[in-house]
C-alpha cells in the first residue's frame, strides 16, 4: 500500500510547507512531531475548511480522517499551529 501524502503548512501565508507520509498507523501526534522544529514546545495540527478552523486531537488516526473527507479532501488545508492545542489544554485543566 502506498502511503498518502498530507501537505501541512507551517505558516499562515502558505508559502512554507512540508509533506508528511500518512499510513493507517499515523496519529496526529506523529504528524506534529514530524513537522515541528527539534526542541520546539507546544504545537498542534489544525484543519481549515471553508474558513472554519478546528484543532485535531493528538490521538486522532490521520489516515481514517483523510479518508472521511473523500473527494472534498482537496478543499481542506492543514496547518501546524505553534501553540498548545485548545482541546488538549482544556482536557488537562
Amino acid at each position: 500500500m502506498m502511503p498518502m501524502i498530507l501537505t501541512v503548512f507551517l505558516s499562515n501565508n502558505e508559502q512554507i510547507l512540508t509533506e508528511v507520509p500518512i499510513t493507517p498507523e499515523t496519529t496526529c501526534r506523529d504528524v506534529v512531531e514530524f513537522c515541528k522544529e527539534p526542541g520546539e514546545g507546544g504545537c498542534h495540527l489544525a484543519e481549515v475548511w471553508r474558513g472554519s478552523e478546528r484543532p485535531i486531537p493528538y490521538d486522532h488516526m490521520m489516515y481514517e480522517h483523510l479518508q472521511k473527507w473523500g473527494p472534498r479532501r482537496e478543499e481542506v488545508k492543514f496547518f501546524l499551529r505553534h501553540e498548545d492545542s485548545p482541546t488538549e489544554s482544556s482536557e488537562q485543566a
